[in-house]
């Protein structure tokens, strides 16, 4: 008798054993991939070529092309383009013809001065204090001097005196009166070079 009721105890002990580590472990038990879950969301989104959050502009550097090194060191604009170049009445200096556009009945001229040589230069080249008589545009058979608005003064500027550093530049531009449509180039004339010719027009 005495070894049934010792029996009957362990039993007891041992539901009641059983019982406490069942409320111990509290809860479900865990889903099956919970861990990756939790690495999903701490690296929540898709990932871009180089590795990033997409969205992440931490390391985005410039914004519109993505590039760290772009952003650090910004885009310089491209160099304007040459038509054509004179030399100067100046050693080492040169005149470069940058553009020749019609818009609007008008038509304007730019020239990038430039020193090529190794001291500073200096030219000044004859306005007439502004009449700018020795500076024109042909078309066809036609001749265009610098305009002028209504009280005189030329579209241009009033004196063109060249003071450049070794490899530095200068522009100078003048407005002229616009050729017809059906003239496709010109020739530009200015002292102290020789004539720019068969100069393409850039309509806009």
């Amino acid at each position: 008798m005495r070894s049934i009721e010792t029996s009957s105890r362990i039993r007891i002990v041992a539901l009641l054993a059983a019982f406490a580590v069942a409320s111990c472990g509290g809860g479900e038990p865990a889903e099956e991939g919970a861990e990756d879950s939790g690495i999903a969301a701490a690296g929540e989104g898709n990932l871009d070529a180089g590795g990033t959050p997409a969205g992440d502009d931490r390391a985005a550097g410039d914004p519109a092309t993505g590039d760290p090194a772009a952003a650090a060191t910004g885009t310089a604009p491209p160099p304007a383009t040459v038509l054509q170049v004179q030399e100067v009445n100046e050693p080492g200096m040169l005149a470069e013809l940058t553009e020749v556009t019609r818009k609007d009945g008008v038509l304007t001229v730019k020239i990038r001065f430039r020193n090529t040589g190794t001291d500073a230069l200096h030219h000044s080249f004859e306005t007439g204090h502004g009449a700018y008589e020795r500076f024109y545009v042909t078309a066809g058979t036609q001749k265009y001097f610098v305009l002028k608005d209504t009280e005189g003064e030329p579209l241009a500027p009033k004196y063109l005196d060249v003071n450049l550093d070794p490899g530095a530049t200068s522009t100078w531009w003048a407005k002229f009166p616009a050729p017809p449509a059906s003239e496709t180039t010109i020739d530009l004339v200015i002292p102290d070079t020789p004539p720019f010719e068969d100069i393409p027009i850039t309509d806009r």
